[in-house]
């Protein structure tokens, strides 16, 4: 089985996702979300980006790893009736089965960051991104003062050694690790902004507008 797989479906991330939710909506509203528009949510968990998204008429695609999150996402679906959102089991380090230029924006909160194949997963993210479209990502970083962000370092200071070549998830969000993965993935760095941690969220470990070190891109 996918030890990454094996890993989420270990635990209820809904529980913490539950606590986000007002974050999640806030951080929605800045990605001006307009009816119809085609959007993939990388990583999407229970649905708590892509639900939002769902609500103002978006076209939503939501894929993530774990089965459990992928049913609870459903079950959200379903309990809202909720016709224009889809979520299924999936790889963010395979994506060859989303077509080229398919999404206008492809969104990843506390996602892709996970991810032990981060050069692949950027490719893929500007791939199936059109051209002019978006690409938005929310990471932990070290110096978040959030919850969250702090467990992950406490994990990586005080935890057993990594496997060889293993990058912390705390580096996704690094403005030199993303100028470089993105840039290698065609993007050019004029395309990249990125925004540091806000007030708002120290205090749930939720995403304030910009999250946690993202990086809102602009495919080539």
């Amino acid at each position: 089985m996918n030890p990454n797989k094996e890993l989420w479906e270990k635990g209820d991330f809904s529980t913490l996702a539950a606590t986000m939710r007002g974050s999640s909506d806030a951080l929605v509203d800045e990605l001006g979300i307009a009816p119809g528009m085609k959007v993939l949510d990388l990583a999407c968990g229970d649905g708590a980006t892509a639900l939002p998204m769902a609500r103002r008429g978006a076209e939503m695609l939501g894929i993530d790893i774990a089965r459990n999150l992928v049913a609870a996402a459903q079950a959200r679906v379903a309990a809202e009736g909720l016709t224009n959102c889809r979520t299924i089991v999936g790889d963010a380090c395979d994506l060859s089965h989303l077509p080229d230029d398919g999404f206008d924006l492809v969104v990843s909160i506390f996602g892709a960051m996970f991810a032990p194949c981060r050069a692949e997963v950027a490719r893929s993210m500007v791939r199936v991104t059109q051209p002019g479209g978006r690409i938005v990502t929310g990471n932990w970083i070290r110096v978040d003062p959030a919850m969250v962000a702090q467990i992950l370092k406490l994990l990586s200071d005080y935890g057993p050694p990594p496997p060889e070549g293993f990058v912390p998830p705390t580096m996704w969000g690094i403005e030199a690790n993303v100028l470089d993965r993105f840039g290698q993935a065609g993007v050019p760095p004029e395309a990249i902004a990125v925004e540091p941690p806000s007030a708002s969220s120290t205090e749930t470990g939720g995403p304030p507008p910009w999250p946690n070190g993202s990086r809102p891109a602009s495919a080539p």
